[in-house]
């Protein structure tokens, strides 16, 4: 229990004692930075489930494959 209480006694110490110290410039870029590549990705996203073929009758995987033919194998 010694060492538990030593990490204790000791991050309490440095809390009280960096409590002005905040996230400043850098927290602040690190939130924009994630915020725009968050935006980028759902546009990208939207751009590539936009083109997803979608059958709104519902079609079965049998019905579209009708008159397909798979490549031979190599």
């Amino acid at each position: 229990m010694g060492i538990l209480r030593a990490v204790a006694l000791t991050a309490a110490e440095s809390e009280a004692e960096n409590s002005e110290i905040g996230p400043g410039l850098y927290g602040f870029l690190v939130v924009v930075f994630l915020i725009l590549a968050l935006v980028l990705l759902y546009r990208s996203m939207r751009k590539q489930i936009r083109k997803v073929d979608f059958d709104p009758e519902g079609a079965t995987d049998a019905e579209r494959m009708h008159g397909h033919q798979e490549p031979p194998d190599r």
